[in-house]
């Protein structure tokens, strides 16, 4: 498969003569080879694909692309998805980056769940006080809430069913194609530029990225861009609906699915019924190669 591409290269790399530019482009690509047989990403060939076309454009793209995805282990920068021809080898990429990252922070809210519920069921008992640090995580986990608790060793004032509506899982699927629609697969200038992948807006002057009135939040890393979409989900109360139809889901014993969740959206979009039937369309076309895409980073150790 063969790429065209036009590579700008930065003013500090104008005056380079040809073969001086050359050496550097190959050095550069040798490096990014070195890292791919000593990272995991070498098990992910659309990323893989991309970091090789992005390579020959410069030699400070390239070491950009491989400090940012290849070296770093708990924080990922956007990269430019535009490189790759648009259809499965950007989608696939697209996929490889951000699949990974919804299940950690999902393993995450999991984890505080499993926690929460232990704690719950500790309240009331004789000679079960918690400890200090057990009031200090629950305090913490009240205020991610945004729920207003009173905790101490033995007095307990905690909404528990609140609690635990707020700290849960969001469907795969669902967190898939809201990032698809709001940041056309990762190629928007807010993605790009500022890590926000789920068109979350801010508005003050010079709060963010883009035009005077229309500004976008800006991230310092894919994670903390992802955990803002969560937290904007579990706690704002424009999506109480949701939270509370995903809790009685889950206290039924049922799958929380993503056609369940969509129609709950609505404060998130003014365009209505219509947002709903975009990412409900990009749910039916992509579902497949996300099953598809996570299942091979499972396989190959990707996931935790």
């Amino acid at each position: 498969m063969t790429y065209l591409l036009s590579c700008r290269l930065p003013n500090r790399h104008q005056s380079l003569q040809p073969l001086a530019m050359a050496r550097g482009l190959l050095a550069a690509g040798e490096r990014l080879l070195r890292r791919f047989a000593r990272s995991r990403m070498q098990r992910r060939p659309g990323l893989c694909l991309l970091m090789v076309v992005m390579a020959v454009c410069s030699v400070a793209e390239a070491a950009r692309l491989d400090d940012e995805l290849l070296v770093r282990d708990t924080t990922h920068q956007m990269p430019d998805l535009r490189a790759l021809a648009a259809g499965n080898p950007r989608k696939v990429a697209f996929f490889e980056l951000m699949i990974p990252l919804v299940v950690a922070q999902n393993q995450r809210l999991s984890e505080q769940r499993d926690w929460l519920q232990a704690m719950r069921r500790r309240a009331g008992e004789a000679g079960r006080d918690y400890s200090e640090r057990e009031q200090e995580r629950l305090n913490a986990l009240c205020e991610q809430a945004q729920q207003r608790c009173s905790v101490s060793a033995a007095d307990i004032g905690i909404p528990w069913d609140d609690l635990l509506a707020s700290i849960d899982t969001l469907p795969l699927d669902m967190v898939m194609v809201q990032a698809i629609e709001e940041s056309g697969w990762g190629t928007s200038g807010h993605a790009r530029n500022a890590n926000n992948l789920f068109g979350m807006r801010c508005f003050t002057s010079g709060c963010g990225t883009g035009r005077a009135g229309r500004e976008y939040q800006r991230f310092e890393s894919l994670e903390a861009g992802l955990a803002a979409y969560y937290q904007n989900l579990n706690a704002n109360p424009r999506y109480a609906r949701m939270r509370q139809l995903r809790a009685r889901l889950r206290n039924a014993g049922e799958r929380v699915r993503a056609e369940d969740l969509i129609p709950m959206l609505g404060a998130y979009s003014t365009r209505g019924e219509a947002y709903f039937a975009t990412l409900n369309e990009l749910l039916r076309w992509n579902r497949g190669l996300i099953r598809t895409v996570r299942e091979r980073l499972a396989a190959n150790g990707v996931l935790s």
